[in-house]
């Protein structure tokens, strides 16, 4: 058999061999592989989403401590106050709709992460920082435990994992920002409790 010959058969034999086992095979897995690049697509979207909300959180908390209004200025400059306040005001609703934004969509991307301890610790940021926004803390002190719990979550999860140092220091400071907040609660009453009025009863 002519050697061209041969390399016409083997040509087609590689050809149909493809066509009837390679192909099929490659078009059954594609539905997999695509879902599992989608899986990897919505992780990552909703890890950026957290990292965007936890900055948000800094800067307004940071803008927060750095702008306040001083009782002198309401009296001097009314109008100037206002808008200050106004804008203060702005700052506070951004912290409400990032922390709202966290605990409403917490299970996208906490339960991505690896190990109990970090799913845990996401869990305990959103919802520490969700109860400082809703609670009757002035606006000073919000902004001092919001940026007391965010910072450390912005070291945890996303600086790069060859800063040891830093994470392991992170993980001590986020433990001590989350006891920090019993610091808050109002102390126990010291009198004790006055008992409900009786019914008086009447004589006959």
């Amino acid at each position: 058999m002519p050697s061209w010959t041969s390399s016409i058969l083997l040509a087609a034999a590689t050809t149909l061999f493809i066509g009837l086992v390679v192909n099929p095979r490659l078009e059954a897995r594609k539905p997999r592989i695509e879902a599992k690049n989608n899986q990897k697509r919505l992780a990552w979207e909703a890890r950026a989403e957290f990292s965007k909300r936890v900055l948000t959180i800094l800067s307004a908390c940071g803008r927060l401590r750095e702008t306040p209004v001083p009782p002198a200025l309401s009296e001097a400059r009314p109008e100037l106050a206002a808008r200050l306040d106004a804008e203060r005001q702005r700052w506070l609703d951004q912290l409400d709709e990032a922390t709202q934004y966290l605990i409403d969509n917490m299970e996208l991307f906490a339960l991505g992460y690896a190990t109990d301890r970090l799913r845990t610790i996401v869990g305990q940021f959103v919802v520490h920082a969700r109860a400082v926004v809703l609670s009757d803390r002035t606006v000073a002190k919000k902004a001092e435990r919001l940026a007391a719990l965010a910072s450390p979550i912005q070291n945890l999860f996303f600086i790069s994992r060859r800063h040891v140092t830093t994470i392991g220091r992170s993980f001590e400071q986020f433990e001590r920002a989350v006891a920090a907040l019993d610091e808050d609660l109002p102390d126990e009453p010291s009198t004790a409790p006055v008992p409900a009025p009786t019914t008086p009863q009447t004589t006959s």
